[in-house]
């Protein structure tokens, strides 16, 4: 049995690794700003979404969580008992936006939050003791060709599409930088768009591509039989990864040994652009089109469409980018193929939208 603590807990990806770990057997810690109700009524949803035993969350200690202080705001009686014996420490916490004008929040969350969270391990942590921090493949920004399993070095805010891709790269050069990834026990896991279960489509998330069909989802009621293009790169590709096998993969590669410090969780193929728009055209009533830029230059979008891109634009600019991720198969979960995408959609359509 080994010892995982997991900080975020309270988060999709945190929430579903903890019901993975508890379901093997292992001791789970989970540190989360959230009280511990909220924490275990996530991780019972999680359990349930992949067809787990939800009792199992009675066997989940939970802690309080600040990663604006000293020892993650943890009294000393808690770190003792934390970090009692060695143990994996994923770090999961983040703060996911890209909207303008919260750049202090993503550095204040995901860098100097980052940085006192290693801190913390790197005070108190047993030897023997391991660091996973989660992050995203998208921290690539504008070079989105032929991407390195490697650590980044800097580049400056303009070289990302928002300020979110920015501070978790700044994160992961700062873990380079470490001790911890000196000595070998470091292992960055980035990830790519995470959806729900590949099986059943359930999803307990309202980011990426679900805030995309949210606001498809708008439109559509609005206006039933619109058709809408977006601008997209000719071999436009998105990463979905469903919250299972990415779990799955993430445990595999925590048993492993760290033979390497950087690894994409992700297909080598991804999403066809097209094809997730041809879903979501299937279970909604408006049309998608992917275009390119010289055709929307020449037949410029009507109020419809224009409307409909402004409010779709943090998003949709991911449709833009052809993404190369090198990755290698101990660590890519299985392809997502057309079914899985309907799959994904149609639960969103009937069960996870506002009414």
């Amino acid at each position: 049995m080994a010892i995982h603590v997991i900080d975020g807990a309270n988060g999709f990806v945190g929430s579903h690794l903890i019901g993975a770990l508890l379901a093997r057997g292992d001791e789970v810690v989970g540190l989360a700003r959230a009280s511990p109700e909220v924490v275990r009524r996530r991780v019972s949803d999680a359990l349930f979404c992949l067809g787990l035993d939800e009792a199992l969350t009675g066997r989940l200690r939970v802690r309080g969580l600040a990663l604006d202080r000293p020892d993650l705001g943890l009294a000393s009686e808690d770190l003792a008992e934390v970090f009692a014996e060695p143990c994996v420490y994923w770090h999961n916490a983040a703060l996911i936006t890209f909207f303008p004008r919260r750049e202090e929040e993503l550095l204040a969350v995901n860098v100097t939050g980052s940085a006192n969270t290693l801190a913390a391990y790197e005070r108190h942590a047993r030897p023997g003791s391991r660091y996973i921090s989660l992050g995203t493949a998208y921290q690539c920004g504008l070079d989105t060709r032929d991407v390195p399993e490697s650590w980044p070095v800097h580049a400056p805010p303009e070289r990302f599409r928002n300020f979110y891709e920015y501070s978790k790269r700044e994160a992961e050069i700062a873990l380079a930088r470490s001790r911890t990834a000196a000595a070998g026990d470091a292992l960055v896991a980035r990830l790519g768009v995470m959806a729900g279960h590949s099986r059943t489509g359930r999803a307990l998330t309202d980011y990426g591509l679900y805030d995309f069909l949210r606001v498809m989802a708008f439109f559509a009621r609005r206006s039933p039989g619109g058709r809408v293009r977006l601008p997209c790169h000719p071999d436009a590709n998105v990463h979905l990864t469903p919250v299972d096998t990415t779990v799955a993969r993430l445990l595999a590669l925590a048993d492993g040994d760290f033979d390497r410090p950087v690894c994409h969780v992700v297909n080598g193929t991804g999403v066809r652009v097209r094809d997730l728009f041809a879903a979501i055209s299937a279970r909604l009533p408006i049309e998608l089109v992917p275009a390119a830029p010289e055709e929307i230059e020449a037949e410029p979008f009507d109020r419809f469409e224009a409307v409909v891109n402004m409010r779709a634009k943090y998003t949709a600019t991911y449709f833009r980018h052809h993404y190369d991720f090198a990755w290698h198969q101990a660590a890519a979960p299985p392809a997502v193929t057309a079914e899985t995408v309907d799959r994904l959609v149609s639960w969103y359509v009937k069960e996870g939208l506002p009414e």
